[in-house]
């Protein structure tokens, strides 16, 4: 009995052995086969990118990147608060303000572009995506210097009003007919007098179709 023991024990040990060299040798292999190295240049590009890549290109051994009169250098932040004119500044301007990038920016000048303006800094509120955190973040960046583009309610013509995102169809149809009924638009106080337009109405589009008598200019 004591024998049989001795050889199963020693028949394990020289399993156990022949199991850890060939365990040995798969992990040789794998660390030194191609996909083993382009994962350590990888992890290793990573490592180095921040420190090497100035313009936070990552490449590998078959991309250098594109050449440097294509590559993007970082946005300077401004490090000083600035007052800017919502209505007039530039997109490489605007992605200079600290909490705007590329996207924001392009969404901001969209909508102003659509609105024909700004007429308040409120009304970056109605950016796609901004909530109430990055707004009051952002809003002390602005102010309104430039007036939007505005029509005179007085020079209106029937057929010919001019669209905008405030004005909805159904007031369109209700303007087109006081016109047509010779009714002159030269205030407010006529429109509101329909059912289509409330005060909420008046104080948004206001700004854009002007009463014929100038209104100081919203700053905020």
């Amino acid at each position: 009995m004591k024998g049989r023991t001795t050889f199963i024990s020693r028949t394990e040990k020289v399993l156990i052995m022949i199991f850890l060299l060939l365990s040995f040798g798969i992990l040789v292999l794998l660390m030194f086969s191609p996909q083993a190295q382009a994962t350590l240049n990888n992890d290793t590009l990573e490592r180095d990118s921040s420190k090497t890549l100035l313009d936070t290109i990552f490449k590998a051994d078959n991309y250098v990147g594109p050449p440097k009169r294509l590559q993007h250098s970082r946005v300077r932040k401004f490090r000083k608060k600035q007052i800017l004119d919502l209505n007039t500044i530039d997109s490489l301007t605007l992605i200079r303000v600290p909490g705007i990038g590329k996207s924001y920016a392009h969404r901001i000048l969209s909508l102003r572009k659509i609105l024909g303006g700004y007429y308040s800094v409120y009304q970056l509120q109605e950016v796609y995506g901004m909530d109430g955190d990055k707004f009051l973040s952002l809003k002390p960046w602005f102010a309104i210097k430039t007036a939007p583009k505005q029509y005179k309610l007085s020079e209106l013509k029937a057929g010919e009003i001019p669209r905008h995102p405030y004005l909805s169809w159904q007031q369109v149809k209700v303007i087109n007919r006081l016109l047509n009924r010779g009714i002159p638009l030269n205030s407010w106080q006529k429109l509101m007098k329909s059912q289509a337009f409330s005060r909420d109405d008046s104080i948004r589009l206001s700004p854009y179709f002007i009463e014929d008598r100038a209104k100081p200019l919203t700053k905020e």
